[in-house]
C-alpha cells in the first residue's frame, strides 16, 4: 500500500496558498531556476520568447480589425495576448520578466545575486532568439497580408507607437507592466490546479496590454515584426506622406533597441522591487 505523505495531501488541497506560503513557493521556484544549466535555461528562454510572441501575434490579428473602436480593441487585444503568459506558466518556460521575482530568494540568502544575474542574462538572450524566430516564420507565412494588409498595418502602427515614446514614458510604463505581470505570476504560485493558475493570471495581463504598458520581451517581437512588415510589405492603403516618412525614420533596428532597453529597466523595477522585494519584506519573518 502506497503511503500518503503530508506533501501529497497539501498538493491536493482545493484552497489557494496564503501570502507567506506564496513567498515560500516563489523562493523554491527561484532555487530551481538558479540550478538550471545554462543550456537548458537558454532553450526554455527561447520557448518563452516564442510563446509570448505567439500571444502577441494573436493580439495583432485582433488589432488588424479596423472596425473595432479603441477601447474594445485594446481589451480584446489583451485577452488575446494573455495566451502567451498562460502557456509559459502552465507548460513551463523561462521568461525574463517573470524571473525578476528570483530576487526574493536572493534577498533571503537561498541563492546568490550572481545566480540571479546569470539566469537573467541567459534567459533574456533566449527570449530574444525565440521572439525573432516567430518574426521570421510570420514573414515567411505572409501573416502581415491578412485582412487585406490590415494586420501588417497594425504591426507597423504598434511598433511606431512604442518607439515614438520618450525614454521616461517607456521606463514608467515598463514599471507598471511588470508590476502586473509579476503579480500574475505571483498569484499563479497561489494556485494548486491549472484552472487556478489560468484564472488568476489572465486579468493582470489583460490590464497591462489594454493600458498600453511596455513589456520588454513582447517588444522583442512587436518591434522587429513592425520593422519586417514595413520593409517587406510596406504600409497598405492611403497614408499621409509626412506620416509615412516619420514611420520610416522611426521604425528601425535602432528604434527597437532604444525602446527595449528602457522597457527592460522599467520591468526590473516593477517586477523585482515592487513585487518580489515588497512581498519578501512583508513575509520574510515567517520563513526565517
Amino acid at each position: 500500500m502506497t503511503e500518503i505523505t503530508p506533501e501529497d495531501i497539501a498538493a491536493t488541497k482545493p484552497d489557494c496558498r496564503g501570502g507567506a506560503a506564496i513567498l515560500t513557493q516563489a523562493m523554491n521556484v527561484a532555487i530551481g531556476k538558479a540550478k538550471l544549466p545554462a543550456g537548458r535555461a537558454f532553450m526554455l528562454g527561447i520557448m518563452a520568447g516564442m510563446l509570448i510572441a505567439t500571444g502577441a501575434t494573436f493580439m495583432l490579428l485582433t488589432k488588424g480589425d479596423t472596425t473595432l473602436t479603441w477601447a474594445p480593441s485594446q481589451v480584446l487585444g489583451g485577452v488575446a495576448f494573455s495566451l502567451g503568459l498562460l502557456c509559459v506558466i502552465v507548460a513551463g518556460a523561462e521568461l525574463f520578466t517573470g524571473n525578476c521575482l528570483m530576487v526574493c530568494a536572493a534577498a533571503d540568502g537561498k541563492i546568490s545575486w550572481v545566480d540571479v544575474l546569470k539566469n537573467w542574462v541567459v534567459v533574456y538572450l533566449g527570449n530574444l532568439v525565440g521572439s525573432l524566430i516567430i518574426v521570421a516564420i510570420l514573414v515567411g507565412g505572409n501573416f502581415a497580408g491578412m485582412n487585406g494588409g490590415a494586420v501588417g498595418n497594425a504591426m507597423i502602427n504598434v511598433a511606431y507607437g512604442k518607439i515614438s515614446l520618450s525614454p521616461a514614458v517607456i521606463f514608467f510604463r515598463g514599471i507598471m507592466c511588470n508590476w502586473l505581470v509579476c503579480l500574475a505570476v505571483w498569484m499563479g504560485f497561489a494556485g494548486r490546479t491549472v484552472i487556478d493558475k489560468v484564472f488568476t493570471s489572465m486579468f493582470p495581463v489583460i490590464a497591462f496590454v489594454a493600458c498600453g504598458f511596455e513589456h520588454c520581451v513582447a517588444n522583442m517581437f512587436f518591434l522587429p515584426m513592425g520593422v519586417a512588415a514595413l520593409n517587406t510589405y510596406g504600409y497598405v492603403g492611403d497614408i499621409d506622406p509626412a506620416k509615412l516618412e516619420a514611420i520610416t525614420q522611426t521604425v528601425t533596428a535602432g528604434g527597437c533597441a532604444y525602446n527595449i532597453a528602457f522597457a527592460t529597466l522599467g520591468n526590473i523595477v516593477g517586477g523585482a522591487i515592487m513585487v518580489g522585494m515588497v512581498y519578501w519584506i512583508s513575509y520574510r519573518k515567517k520563513n526565517a
